[in-house]
């Protein structure tokens, strides 16, 4: 009799990518980092991951992008990490194709991490509470914390500590605008400027998001790193002006840039704006936010 082949189980989940509408720079931290206040909503853009248990005890990892083959993937350091921590037997293999720009305030990498130590835990039967899992990403990154909840939330410390959550706000016809310029954030950071504490800027947006007025939503959206990176990039203070010259009711750079999203009042005035944008061979993308 014919012995019976083991099939690899498969999981595949979407990696959704976020927008910051508030983000306010208190001080810079004895750690080197700066503590922030941060509102940041998930949106529909998503890469995919196709995850596969496998009997070999390796982790491969398979990506669209070039830059992020193996050693370089926060996919792949995180799931090293967790197979050589918790003495895992099986291996896993990864297939990651990938829809957000990179360097490009929209937290790809962030997301991917958090879908990963998600999948894994489930997969391999690590059997890890949400406060173990909150732990463990903090140790790779300052915003992947959000994603393991993926809720509209206030978050805090460097990024990693959520401070509370807000009703799913419904807010469509956003545009994203990427230029192809690539950010870091530690760049963004160094280059910023830290002015008073914009505590009534983000009480009115709570306010907003808890009545889900998106009026008021776009009217105090603020981030206190695009002073620092407009300086170096003029052409991303183009693109918000641009944007709010096109009839967008609200315009902002998402997190360290380079993205920078317009929300827009009807689907044909997006439409009129994706046109203009498309001009200059932009990336450009159709969003909403969504829980």
């Amino acid at each position: 009799m014919q012995k019976r082949k083991r099939e690899k189980v498969k999981v595949t989940q979407d990696s959704r990518a976020k927008l910051n509408l508030f983000f306010d720079i208190l001080h810079k931290r004895d750690d080197g980092f700066h503590e922030v206040e941060t509102i940041i909503a998930p949106i529909s853009l998503a890469d995919h991951l196709i995850f596969r248990l496998t009997y070999k005890s390796e982790v491969k990892i398979y990506c669209t992008s070039d830059t992020l083959q193996e050693s370089e993937n926060i996919i792949y350091k995180i799931a090293c990490f967790l197979k050589d921590t918790y003495n895992v037997k099986h291996g896993v293999e990864i297939k990651l194709k990938k829809n957000i720009p990179l360097s490009a305030g929209l937290g790809g990498g962030s997301s991917n991490a958090a879908v990963t130590i998600l999948v894994l835990n489930s997969l391999w039967k690590l059997n890890l509470s949400l406060a173990d899992l909150h732990r463990t990403v903090a140790l790779f990154g300052s915003d992947i914390s959000f994603f393991l909840d993926n809720k509209t939330a206030l978050v805090g410390g460097r990024g990693e500590i959520i401070k509370g959550t807000f009703p799913p706000p419904h807010i469509e016809n956003i545009l994203l605008v990427n230029s192809g310029i690539e950010i870091s954030s530690r760049n963004a950071y160094s280059w910023s400027v830290i002015n008073e504490p914009h505590g009534k800027k983000k009480s009115a947006m709570i306010t907003a998001l808890n009545n889900n007025d998106i009026e008021a939503i776009c009217k105090n959206l603020y981030n206190g790193l695009e002073q620092g990176v407009f300086a170096h990039y003029p052409i991303l203070q183009d693109i918000k002006d641009r944007f709010l010259e096109l009839g967008a009711m609200g315009s902002l750079m998402s997190g360290s840039g380079s993205t920078v999203f317009g929300i827009f009042s009807s689907r044909e005035k997006l439409l009129n704006a994706k046109k203009y944008f498309g001009k200059y061979r932009y990336w450009l993308f159709e969003t909403k936010i969504e829980q």
